[in-house]
C-alpha cells in the first residue's frame, strides 16, 4: 500500500486561508474595510487542498478494500467533535442572548437549529431574510458540501477512470462559469435562499485536488516549485483583492481553474526546514478548529461585548484584537483536550464494535 505523505507547505496555507477567513467575518473590527474583497475564495481552496488530501490519505485504502461505511466513519470522526462544538457556543449564545432581553430567537427554534447541525441538515426555510443555513456556525455550510463530495468520491472511486475524473471536472468547471456570469462571480452557496449552489462550488475544485495528487509527479510541474513565503503571498494577494465589479468573474475562475491548482502544486513540492515544518504543522492545526470555532465565538463574544458597553467604535480595535486571541487560544485548547480525546474515544468504540462484529461473523 503506498504511504500516505505529510506536505507541511499545504498546511501552512490551510492556515494562512483561515486566518484570512476569520479576519475577514469581523473585517471592521480589524480595520480591514476593502481587504480581503476575495476572502471567500478561501472555501474553494480548502475544497481543492480536500481532494489532494483526501486522495493522499485515502487512495491506497480504497484500493485495498476499505469500503464506503469505513471512509465516511473516518471522515465524520475528523470533523464531527469540532462541528458539534461550533453548534453548542452558537446555541449557547442565543439561549443567553434571550436572558439578556436581545435575542431573536426563541428556545425551541434554537433547539431545533442545534439538532439540524448535530446531523449536519441545513436549516432551508428560516424567517430572516439573508440567513445561513446553519446559522448557530454559518462556515458549516462548507463542510456540509465536503461531506457530500467525499461520499460522492468514495461511492465512484472504483469506477473513477482518469478521463471519467476529467468529464467530470470538465463539467464542474462549466457550472462554475455559469454561476459567475449569471452571479457576477462564485461567491454563492452560504445562505440558504442559495445553498445548493454548494455543489457547483465543491465539483472542480475538489476533484481538481485529486487529479492534482495522482500528477504531482509528473516532471514538467517541478518549475513551480517555490519556497512558502511566496506561496503564502500569492494566497494573501488573491484574497485581498478588492471588489472589481464585471472582472470579478474572470477573476474567480482564473484563480480556482489555474491559480489554485499551481499553488497546490507548488505546495506539494515544497521542501521546509524543520523548524519551518514545525510552525507550518502548528498553522495547519489550528487551520480546521478556528475555521469552525471563530463565527460563533464572534457572535458571543461580539453580543456579550454590545451588553457590557465593552464593544464601541472606539474600542473595536482592541476588542477585535482580544477576540482574535481568545478565538486561537480556545481552538488550541479545543483541538488538545477536546477534540483529540474525543476522537481518539470515538475511535476506539468504532474499532471494538468492528472487532465485535468481525468476531461474530466467524463464530468465535
Amino acid at each position: 500500500m503506498r504511504k500516505t505523505r505529510y506536505y507541511p507547505a499545504l498546511d501552512g496555507l490551510r492556515g494562512v486561508a483561515a486566518l484570512c477567513v476569520v479576519l475577514m467575518h469581523r473585517h471592521v473590527w480589524f480595520g480591514l474595510d476593502g481587504a480581503l474583497g476575495h476572502g471567500f475564495l478561501a472555501v474553494d481552496f480548502f475544497f481543492m487542498l480536500s481532494g489532494f488530501v483526501i486522495a493522499n490519505a485515502y487512495d491506497g485504502k480504497l484500493a485495498n478494500g476499505l469500503g464506503i461505511a469505513g471512509f465516511m466513519r473516518a471522515r465524520v470522526l475528523r470533523l464531527y467533535p469540532m462541528l458539534i462544538l461550533g453548534a453548542a457556543i452558537g446555541a449557547l449564545w442565543r439561549l443567553l442572548a434571550l436572558n439578556l432581553g436581545v435575542g431573536v430567537l426563541n428556545v425551541w427554534e434554537v433547539a431545533n437549529l442545534f439538532g439540524r447541525a448535530s446531523f449536519v441538515l441545513p436549516a432551508l426555510h428560516s424567517r430572516f431574510e439573508g440567513a445561513s443555513a446553519f446559522p448557530l456556525d454559518p462556515p458549516t455550510w462548507s463542510l456540509f458540501f465536503e461531506l457530500a463530495i467525499n461520499l460522492v468520491y468514495v461511492a465512484i472511486f472504483r469506477w473513477l477512470t482518469p478521463a471519467r475524473m476529467v468529464a467530470i471536472m470538465a463539467a464542474g468547471f462549466l457550472a462554475l462559469v455559469v454561476l459567475a456570469l449569471k452571479n457576477g462571480g462564485i461567491d454563492a452557496g452560504d445562505i440558504a435562499a442559495e445553498f445548493w449552489l454548494g455543489f457547483v462550488r465543491v465539483t472542480f475544485p475538489f476533484f481538481a485536488g485529486v487529479l492534482l495528487h495522482k500528477v504531482r509527479g509528473f516532471a514538467p510541474l517541478a518549475r513551480l516549485k517555490a519556497p512558502f513565503w511566496a506561496q503564502a503571498a500569492i494566497l494573501l494577494a488573491i484574497l485581498n483583492v478588492p471588489n472589481i465589479g464585471w472582472a470579478n468573474a474572470p477573476f474567480d475562475l482564473i484563480c480556482v481553474g489555474l491559480v489554485f491548482p499551481a499553488l497546490v502544486i507548488s505546495g506539494s513540492l515544497t521542501e521546509s526546514p524543520p523548524a519551518e515544518t514545525r510552525a507550518l504543522k502548528i498553522m495547519g492545526d489550528l487551520s480546521y478548529p478556528i475555521y469552525v470555532l471563530h463565527y460563533p465565538m464572534y457572535v458571543f463574544l461580539g453580543g456579550l461585548g454590545r451588553v457590557l458597553g465593552w464593544l464601541t467604535p472606539e474600542t473595536q480595535l482592541v476588542f477585535g484584537l482580544a477576540s482574535l486571541a481568545i478565538i486561537l487560544a480556545a481552538s488550541w485548547s479545543a483541538t488538545l483536550f477536546y477534540d483529540r480525546p474525543v476522537r481518539a474515544w470515538l475511535d476506539g468504540v468504532a474499532r471494538r464494535r468492528a472487532g465485535l462484529a468481525e468476531a461474530g461473523s466467524t463464530g468465535r
